[in-house]
């Protein structure tokens, strides 16, 4: 998580974009000219593979650090959408800003800290659907991710966790059982 100055930063030269539930952050083939933090409400981010199936990529909750980063920074066509599952508002860097902003150290180390934070989640979410199981990807995801399951519906998380729905519901409803023994 970024630190409060950072954040503070980040507010204070942001321009705050609108996004109206089931609108887009950026599309799938557009550049993505924003780096910002989800101040409200809730997105995810997905492709569709060749037989047009969403597979859910991120999760988006209040505080979120939200970018196609890869478009981002090179300006090239996002892989993925970013749709609003609810209404949201997001504290936005545009791109021209990050290149003036990127000439001082201070802004440097700011940016390295997004990146950082980008780069951590990555991996641990690369490295949770390798080593863990489905259960266990479930109980750390939860843990790691407060209030995530009053944000998004099921099939969302389920799909972020790389299971079927279905499976997701059998091992809450095991760990509710077991809660109650």
């Amino acid at each position: 998580m970024l630190s409060s100055e950072s954040l503070e930063k980040i507010i204070g030269i942001s321009q705050i974009i609108t996004v109206q539930r089931n609108n887009y952050f950026v599309k799938e083939n557009d550049i993505c000219n924003y780096v910002g933090i989800v101040k409200s409400g809730t997105l995810y981010s997905y492709f569709e593979d060749s037989d047009a199936n969403m597979l859910v990529n991120e999760l988006y909750n209040k505080q979120s650090i939200i970018t196609s980063y890869r478009s981002f920074l090179n300006e090239i066509p996002s892989p993925a959408y970013i749709k609003a599952y609810s209404d949201a508002e997001i504290y936005a860097i545009e791109k021209k800003t990050y290149k003036e902003l990127i000439q001082y150290q201070e802004w440097t180390l700011i940016f390295k800290e997004i990146a950082d934070e980008l780069f951590i989640n990555k991996c641990f979410k690369e490295t949770s659907l390798i080593k863990l199981k489905a259960k266990e990807r479930y109980l750390t995801f939860i843990q790691n991710r407060s209030c995530i399951e009053q944000d998004f519906p099921q099939h969302l998380i389920a799909s972020y966790l790389k299971i079927r729905p279905e499976t997701l519901s059998r091992i809450k409803s095991l760990d509710l059982h077991q809660d109650n023994k």
